[in-house]
C-alpha cells in the first residue's frame, strides 16, 4: 500500500504537469477562436499551501484553479491532513470572485469532496480502538488573493467542512499559500 505522503506528492506533481501543459496549448485562451466568456485568457492558478484546522489538524496541500468566466473558477484541491489520522483528501469547488479591494480580490467558494477521518470503534472488552472511514463532504467559505506580480501572488482561504455520515466530523480549516499563474494574463 502506498504511503499517504507519497500519494499526496504524486497527485500534486500530476496536477502541476497537466495544468502547465494545458495552459501552454495555443488553442486555449483569448484570441484563439474560442469563446472568451468560457476562457477569458486568465491564467490557471496553482497554489501549494500549509493548513491548520480543527481539531488540531495540520497539513499541506495544493489547489489548481481554472477560470471559467470573468469572475467564476473551478478548483480541484488535494491535501495531506494530520489530525486523529493522516489522510489524503480531495475536493472540487466553485469559486466566485467578489469586486476587488485595491490589489486584493476576495472570493466565496463552495464544493464537495471526499475525506478520510478517524472514528472510535469499541471492542467487546470496552476499550476504544481508532478506526478510519471515508465520507462525502460539502464545504463553504472564502478567502482573499493578492497578486505580487504578473505570475505570483499570495492567498488565504477559510472553509467550513461538513461530513456526511454518522461519524463524520464537522470541521473548519484555514490555509495560506503562494500562487503561481500559468498561461494567460492576470
Amino acid at each position: 500500500m502506498m504511503k499517504p505522503t507519497t500519494l499526496a506528492w504524486m497527485t500534486c506533481a500530476v496536477l502541476t504537469v497537466h495544468t502547465g501543459a494545458h495552459a501552454q496549448n495555443p488553442g486555449n485562451g483569448a484570441g484563439s477562436g474560442t469563446d472568451d466568456r468560457a476562457s477569458p485568457g486568465r491564467p490557471v492558478e496553482i497554489t501549494p499551501y500549509v493548513l491548520m484546522g480543527s481539531p488540531s489538524a495540520s497539513g499541506v496541500g495544493a489547489v489548481v484553479r481554472w477560470p471559467v468566466g470573468a469572475r467564476l473558477g473551478v478548483e480541484l484541491e488535494t491535501e495531506l491532513k494530520r489530525a486523529e489520522i493522516t489522510a489524503v483528501n480531495i475536493a472540487l469547488s466553485l469559486v466566485y470572485d467578489l469586486p476587488a479591494i485595491g490589489p486584493a480580490t476576495p472570493y466565496v467558494a463552495a464544493g464537495v469532496g471526499l475525506e478520510r477521518f478517524g472514528k472510535a470503534i469499541h471492542q467487546l472488552d470496552g476499550k476504544p480502538l481508532l478506526g478510519t472511514d471515508t465520507g462525502l463532504t460539502v464545504n463553504a467559505g472564502g478567502g482573499i488573493r493578492v497578486p505580487v506580480n504578473d505570475r505570483w501572488g499570495v492567498r488565504s482561504d477559510a472553509r467550513w467542512i461538513y461530513g456526511s455520515g454518522r461519524d463524520a466530523p464537522d470541521q473548519w480549516r484555514i490555509y495560506n499559500g503562494a500562487t503561481l499563474g500559468v498561461g494567460g494574463k492576470r
